[in-house]
This record gives C-alpha cells, sequence and structure tokens, in this order.
C-alpha cells in the first residue's frame, strides 16, 4: 500500500459544495415527504434539514469522485 504524498491531495472547489447542498437538499425533501405528512411544520423541517446532513455526509467523497473522474476524463480528451 502506498503513501500518499502532499501533491495527492484533492482541492474542494465552491461548485463542489453548491452541487453537494443542492443534491442533499432534494433528497432531504424527497426523505422527508416519504417519511411525514408534507405540510409546514416545525417536525417537517427538521426532517429535511436531518436528511440533508445525512446525506451531505454521506455524498462528500462521492460527489468529489465524480469531480475528479470528469477532470481526468477532460484531460484524456485534450491529450488526444
Amino acid at each position: 500500500m502506498s503513501q500518499a504524498t502532499p501533491g495527492d491531495d484533492v482541492p474542494v472547489y465552491p461548485k463542489d459544495l453548491v452541487a453537494l447542498f443542492v443534491v442533499s437538499l432534494f433528497f432531504g425533501l424527497l426523505i422527508a415527504a416519504w417519511l411525514r405528512p408534507i405540510e409546514a411544520s416545525a417536525e417537517f423541517v427538521f426532517s429535511v434539514s436531518s436528511g440533508a446532513v445525512l446525506l451531505m455526509f454521506f455524498l462528500f467523497v462521492p460527489v468529489m469522485g465524480i469531480r475528479l473522474f470528469f477532470e481526468d476524463w477532460k484531460d484524456d480528451e485534450n491529450e488526444d
């Protein structure tokens, strides 16, 4: 197993965080709508925010992986 070098760090761009926030909020809303009746209440807002935070936690690495995949794909196209 190789050790990571300082150049292997993955930078986090604001567009990554915006994409993560939008996806997490949308699917957090879907999770809350699935679990509770949709109504203007504190419980529903709490369910949406809980679902969004849970998704942000679990989706951070996949979102970064997708971005790295697209960056490598663009680099490979530019080399050809």
